[in-house]
């Protein structure tokens, strides 16, 4: 059996789909139909619309935050002085020379194994604030701005896909109900001949 061309499988689609105007179809088969058509429309107009904004308010943030850590932040070359274990990680004392030419002594909280005399890259913030990793790269804000893309069709289509649910129940339920009352009839018809 040759395999259905292109032509054959959309016309499968469409009809799947409900555009066929089959006479078969009862009146809430056409409800439940025109109510998840209109609920996808609406899903295609509102989805876009949230996204963009959504992905714009994050990506504007991720940039400033680039741009303020790119001018706060300063890599410094430290060397261990004391370990101090906690309940999880360890509390690491370093001293570095400043650009001033000044020592100066600082604390920050590590996962990584680290012994006294190692010496570290780390970076220095605000009020001379330590911490091992370096300002912000782009390819952070890109992340969450996928991420935030994706929370934000996530939430946009849950209300429709939920309402669309409950038509479906409500349907169903009508659906079923016709279904007995006409076996019920067909009963009725078949025993009094």
């Amino acid at each position: 059996m040759k395999p259905p061309d292109a032509m054959t499988r959309a016309d499968r689609l469409r009809r799947r789909c409900g555009f066929d105007g089959n006479a078969l179809r009862r009146k809430v088969d056409r409800t439940q139909w025109r109510a998840g058509l209109l609920l996808l429309l609406l899903f295609l107009v509102v989805a876009p619309v949230a996204c963009a904004h959504v992905v714009w308010s994050v990506h504007t943030a991720g940039v400033r935050a680039e741009r303020y850590e790119a001018a706060t932040r300063h890599r410094i070359d430290a060397t261990v002085v004391g370990v101090t274990p906690l309940e999880s990680g360890r509390e690491v004392t370093v001293v570095w020379t400043g650009a001033d030419g000044a020592p100066h002594t600082g604390r920050y909280t590590s996962w990584r194994a680290t012994a006294i005399g190692q010496h570290r890259v780390l970076w220095t913030g605000p009020r001379h604030g330590l911490g091992e990793m370096g300002p912000r790269k782009h390819v952070r804000t890109i992340g969450d701005d996928v991420s935030a893309a994706a929370a934000a069709v996530a939430v946009t289509g849950l209300p429709p896909l939920t309402v669309y649910l409950l038509v479906r129940w409500g349907c169903d339920r009508r659906r079923y109900r016709q279904w007995d009352e006409e076996w019920a009839d067909f009963d009725r018809r078949s025993r009094s001949t």
